[in-house]
């Protein structure tokens, strides 16, 4: 017998969970408990958080353009000003696809009021073209976390860890959580984040839309000034982030031996670097490249997946999508990016370099 009952459950431990937890604990008057270990801020990072994307979607633009005001909005109110740091990013294209997909990024943020500009003396760039995308918005995760945290226990969000903790997903969508001397159900489970996704759910096998790949982090000694404080290769699959002390965190897509390849060419003007730090983990994307929230395969839960480095960015526009408030323009992005809808995806594919993908093997 249950001791409590949540109308939802969020598995998850990034800034995008807590802030979709909060968000239907408070906006929509949800109750709701988060299933997850609160993050080390000596662990490595396994993501960055990033108001803008290599995405070529116009509507995908709008969502990301809408969310970002309110996101900020929400995190000003939490206290969290100084964990938001506005940076010009750097996008650089090394192939012919990648290249198109950038040009067209530019001309469609561009629309939507973005200053986009040409980037030279980008190091590591010997063919190809880089993007300055000026005034974005980048979390600092653990700066914001302890506010989340905080605004979380405010809201009544009930907080579970991940660890020794069993989780039983029923066909219907919801989920028995055992621990300890805890047992409850919550009507709705909703698998928001990558471990939580890999946790609960045999992508691979259960799900032709959604692919597991390893993935590595690096954290190097301190470096010479990037072109930017965040640079993003799409074509290689890494995303370099540079701190106020000069360390550069690498994330890059494969195992260490070939993430560390990748991330040298990118850094290849540094001279020798130090390795300080480095981990391996898996991450889920999509194989299309367009995001998917909403039920997996044969699993009426919600899965949240392949939303990229602007995923907290959406966080209010998932939030009304689960609550049932979702606008009619918000019920259609991700109504047409469900899973199951074959070749309809097509329509809403993005760009996807074939790197991205190799991890998985």
């Amino acid at each position: 017998m249950a001791d409590t009952s949540y109308e939802l459950a969020i598995f998850g431990s990034t800034p995008l969970s807590g802030l979709v937890a909060g968000l239907l604990a408070t906006v929509h008057q949800k109750k709701v408990c988060i299933v997850g270990d609160v993050q080390s801020a000596f662990r490595l990072a396994r993501g960055i958080d990033l108001s803008v994307m290599p995405v070529t979607r116009p509507e995908t633009w709008a969502l990301l353009k809408e969310g970002t005001a309110e996101t900020l909005k929400l995190l000003a109110r939490l206290g969290g000003k100084a964990g938001v740091h506005r940076i010009d990013p750097v996008f650089v294209a090394e192939t012919p696809p990648g290249g198109d997909a950038l040009a067209h990024m530019r001309h469609v943020a561009l629309g939507f009021g973005y200053a986009v500009e040409r980037a030279a003396g980008v190091g590591g760039l010997e063919h190809g073209t880089a993007y300055r995308l000026r005034d974005a918005a980048f979390l600092q995760r653990t700066a914001l976390q302890p506010l989340i945290e905080q605004g979380l226990a405010a809201s009544g969000v009930g907080r579970i860890p991940a660890r020794g903790t069993k989780v039983t997903l029923k066909r219907d969508g919801s989920a028995k959580i055992e621990g300890g001397t805890i047992s409850f159900e919550a009507s709705k489970a909703v698998l928001c984040g990558d471990a939580a996704i890999l946790a609960h759910l045999d992508v691979d096998e259960r799900d032709r839309l959604l692919v597991s790949q390893t993935m590595t982090t690096l954290l190097t000694e301190p470096a010479h000034p990037l072109a930017a404080p965040v640079m993003i290769y799409p074509d290689r699959g890494v995303t370099l982030s540079q701190g106020p002390g000069g360390n550069v965190m690498a994330l890059s897509v494969g195992r260490p031996d070939l993430a560390t390849a990748r991330v040298g060419g990118c850094l290849i003007d540094q001279g020798h670097l130090r390795r300080a730090g480095q981990t391996s983990f898996r991450s889920v994307l999509t194989v299309d490249g367009a995001p998917l929230v909403g039920q997996a395969r044969g699993l009426k839960s919600v899965v949240v997946a392949g939303l990229g480095q602007g995923g907290a960015f959406l966080a209010p526009a998932i939030a009304r999508l689960i609550a049932g408030t979702a606008s009619d323009r918000e019920q259609r992005y991700f109504g047409e990016r469900e899973a199951g809808r074959g070749s309809a995806r097509s329509l809403v594919a993005d760009y996807q370099s074939a790197v991205a993908l190799e991890g998985q093997f």
